[in-house]
């Protein structure tokens, strides 16, 4: 780093002062200009953003309420396939049972 040389620091630069209006003209309202169509960007960018979302959230919906629907059909399919097997085994299924009962009955009476 270089030492700071005192004749540089006591010689101020001359700036060319301009009258408020064209002062307001040359810099002022360009950045005013540009801040306005920055905000414009953002406030469109924004609402976009607002649909985007608000359709993504509608899709997740209507994704929930299909997986909704088919596991509410797979179960009814499973509680009639269930009910349909137990109705036509039930009828064969008395007899079994009641012969298995008697065998358990027999095996746990030695002195038959």
């Amino acid at each position: 780093m270089r030492p700071l040389d005192v004749v540089e620091l006591a010689e101020p630069e001359e700036v060319e002062v301009l009258e408020p209006e064209e002062d307001f003209e040359q810099f002022l309202l360009p950045v005013i200009n540009e801040m306005r169509e920055d905000i414009a960007a953002l406030t469109r960018e924004r609402g976009r953003a607002h649909a985007r979302n608000r359709g993504k959230l509608w899709e997740m919906d209507n994704m929930l309420i299909q997986i909704k629907t088919q596991v509410e059909a797979s179960e009814e399919s499973a509680l009639n396939h269930l009910q349909g097997a137990d109705g036509g085994a039930a009828p064969r299924a008395a007899p079994r049972c009641e012969k298995a009962e008697e065998k358990a009955k027999d095996a746990s009476c030695p002195g038959r």
